[in-house]
């Protein structure tokens, strides 16, 4: 895969279609997350592929949802589990979870993306309700969720800003 080709390529996909995604797939997508940067490389983060029915629509029913959690054929959630041995914020002020979860996320859309499937982003729905359904330890944090399938090619790219717009050198 060429970086900046799947960069300009890669949408939110919020309707797909009910083709299963191939196990091999599915382990490349994984895989990119695994790989993916950490803060201290601590590596906090667990996986759940999420792919029986029932359990999308509990989902989708508890956690105030988008349709596409059902739609989807696996949907990926993302968490961040306990470190044990540095804070929760860098150096930087910044917490590191969402930003570790973060990268897992968008590595593991690039990699979908080479991969013929589509994705989005989920951080609309109660965290709360997905960790009763999946049986999630209260320690452990749901940063996000992603579904995962082919794009029934209904949906346009939406546009980016120009790079003009949002950078500038040397001072803000």
């Amino acid at each position: 895969m060429e970086v900046m080709e799947a960069l300009k390529g890669r949408q939110s996909v919020k309707s797909y279609l009910p083709t299963p995604v191939e196990e091999e797939k599915l382990q490349k997508v994984l895989e990119a997350g695994r790989l993916a940067p950490s803060s201290y490389n601590s590596q906090c983060r667990k996986f759940i592929v999420v792919t029986d029915p029932a359990v999308k629509k509990e989902i989708h029913d508890k956690a105030g949802t988008q349709p596409m959690i059902e739609q989807a054929p696996v949907v990926l959630v993302l968490c961040a589990t306990p470190d044990t041995e540095h804070e929760d914020a860098m150096p930087c002020g910044e917490v590191k979870h969402p930003i570790d979860m973060a990268l897992s996320g968008a590595y593991m859309m690039l990699e979908a993306y080479d991969q013929g499937l589509g994705t989005c982003w989920l951080g609309a729905f109660n965290a709360d309700a997905v960790k009763e359904v999946l049986h999630i330890p209260a320690e452990v944090k749901v940063v996000t969720m992603i579904p995962l399938g082919y794009h029934d090619g209904t949906q346009p790219r939406r546009d980016r800003k120009p790079v003009d717009e949002i950078v500038s050198y040397n001072a803000f």
